[in-house]
């Protein structure tokens, strides 16, 4: 009985969700295609699209596979920004935008993440795309918000304060 468990767990790695390493090849075959630079750097398939870089995933199953893509963004900017407006970017972004990504906000960085499960590579390329599409949309949704709330930041930090007694008439001032 264990032979039949163990040739059975040993036949199934040959199935497309359960061999990671056949995930990351459909995916990398794509790109290249596309002519999308990718590399593979720690058991993650990272891919660059319009100058930002975006980090692909993989959990194998056994009926199904877990995709997850990841977009992550520093910056001294977004960083200076108040907790607030970093809150109030996370809840309008997740809010309003109708799509599978989430966004999550840090006091250094946000990231946007989109997940799905899938059967077959066919099934993977397609959600991929789809999933894709809506993280980009989520992202662009972000990047929008989060120029308003900079120049704002900007604009109320840039107004000069006024002085202290600065509708004072001189007269009044002797007399008191």
């Amino acid at each position: 009985m264990a032979f039949l468990n163990s040739a059975a767990s040993y036949l199934r790695s040959f199935s497309f969700v359960n061999n990671v390493k056949k995930m990351r090849s459909a995916l990398i075959e794509f790109f290249k295609e596309e002519g999308i630079t990718c590399e593979v750097k720690d058991g993650t398939l990272m891919f660059e699209y319009k100058e930002l870089w975006y980090d692909v995933n993989f959990i194998a199953g056994d009926d199904y596979a877990e995709c997850g893509i990841v977009f992550s963004f520093e910056d001294e900017l977004y960083e200076k920004l108040e907790l607030a407006d970093k809150t109030l970017m996370a809840a309008k972004v997740n809010n309003e935008v109708d799509n599978h990504a989430t966004i999550y906000v840090y006091n250094d960085s946000f990231k946007i993440v989109s997940t799905f499960y899938f059967a077959s590579k066919s099934m993977l390329m397609e959600l991929f795309m789809k999933h894709f599409t809506e993280m980009r949309e989520c992202i662009n949704a972000a990047l929008e918000l989060l120029k308003e709330s900079i120049v704002e930041e900007e604009s109320t930090t840039n107004e000069k304060p006024k002085q202290i007694g600065f509708c004072v008439q001189p007269e009044e001032a002797n007399e008191n």
